[in-house]
């Protein structure tokens, strides 16, 4: 995301779009907001924190959701390109779907999720994005990079096991295998784009020893979006 956001791409990609302008979007867990607290109670017992860390992260992704339909819908005579680094969907697409697996949520809690997660979508008219870029990695790689953070003093990494991530790469490799299918299933919750597509970037390289691949990541993006914005220009 940081590299789509810098030149060359940013420049590449606000041409592709008339000039459009482009935002980014992080998850924001700033300390002390409701996020951060309980985030930190998961920490120390996550079984016992789950729903209320989910909930908490629902409700931040709806405020930012707020601030994108508000750029997306004011007046402006130049396009606007949301970018977000992570989709709305893995909340229960994945973390919680990985706790119901686990035992971790009970059967109730989990209804009541989903029963929350469905009111914002329709609530809130959340649109679900034009292109999702999925960054593959294998668990093996994930262990080394929570090792590393964990031995330079990060608390949450401590916190993690290797069958976790295992876990929680397994729901997002679910996800992605079923991403077309499981935006239709969205259809009547959400706004779904109608091309709405989605790019695989391989695990083979390593970004974090290999930062020049974010360079030929970049560009394999921004070629999606020229075609996908091509596409829509001659369907006008």
């Amino acid at each position: 995301m940081n590299a789509l956001s810098k030149d060359p791409y940013k420049t590449d990609l606000e041409m592709l779009l008339d000039n459009g302008e482009i935002h980014t979007f992080s998850e924001r867990v700033e300390k002390g907001s409701l996020t951060d607290k309980c985030l930190a109670l998961f920490y120390q017992d996550r079984v016992a924190n789950i729903f209320s860390t989910e909930t908490a992260f629902l409700y931040m992704r709806t405020l930012q959701q707020r601030e994108i339909r508000h750029l997306m819908t004011r007046e402006c005579k130049r396009p606007v390109v949301i970018v977000e680094d992570r989709p709305f969907l893995d909340g229960p697409e994945v973390f919680v779907r990985r706790m119901i697996q686990s035992g971790e949520m009970p059967p109730a809690h989990a209804d009541l999720y989903r029963t929350l997660f469905y009111q914002v979508l329709q609530n809130e008219r959340i649109r679900l994005p034009d292109l999702t870029i999925y960054l593959r990695s294998e668990p093996d790689l994930l262990e080394k990079r929570r090792a590393k953070r964990a031995s330079e003093g990060d608390g949450y990494a401590n916190t993690l096991t290797e069958k976790y991530l295992s876990e929680i790469h397994d729901c997002y490799e679910d996800l992605v295998s079923n991403w077309k299918r499981t935006l239709v299933r969205y259809q009547e919750h959400a706004i779904v784009p109608p091309d709405a597509d989605i790019v695989i970037l391989p695990a083979e390289i390593d970004m974090y020893e290999h930062p020049d691949y974010v360079h030929v990541a970049a560009g394999t993006i921004r070629e999606k979006v020229r075609r996908m914005v091509s596409a829509r220009r001659k369907n006008l």
